[in-house]
């Protein structure tokens, strides 16, 4: 099981490829899942930071289909919509998704 915990601690040492240069706003359902957390997503030369925002999400996320994307699990913007991740365009879709391109690599705790 993976769960993410502290979303901006997880994204920044995660990798992510060189050559996207993105900023996208997202939508993520709340821990208590009765909310949705406005942020925006910034990926630039192998680097990213997510912060919180006050825009309205090109792409909405589930608590579980966060963790599928941050795992590398949606190669394809197609393979994102057959999990029903929501998003305003394909456009934007396929932006968010051209972030999964590198796996994270997470050292074991047991």
């Amino acid at each position: 099981m993976f769960r993410i915990l502290d979303l901006q601690e997880a994204v920044r040492p995660r990798g992510w490829p060189d050559h996207v240069d993105i900023a996208i706003p997202v939508d993520i359902e709340s821990e208590n899942g009765e909310t949705w957390d406005q942020y925006l997503l910034e990926v630039k030369g192998g680097a990213a930071q997510i912060a919180k925002a006050h825009t309205a999400g090109e792409v909405r996320l589930t608590r579980w289909q966060l963790t599928v994307w941050y795992a590398g699990g949606y190669r394809t913007a197609t393979a994102a919509r057959l999990a029903r991740v929501d998003a305003r365009s394909e456009a934007a879709l396929k932006r968010l998704m051209c972030t999964t391109e590198y796996e994270p690599w997470l050292p074991d705790h047991f």
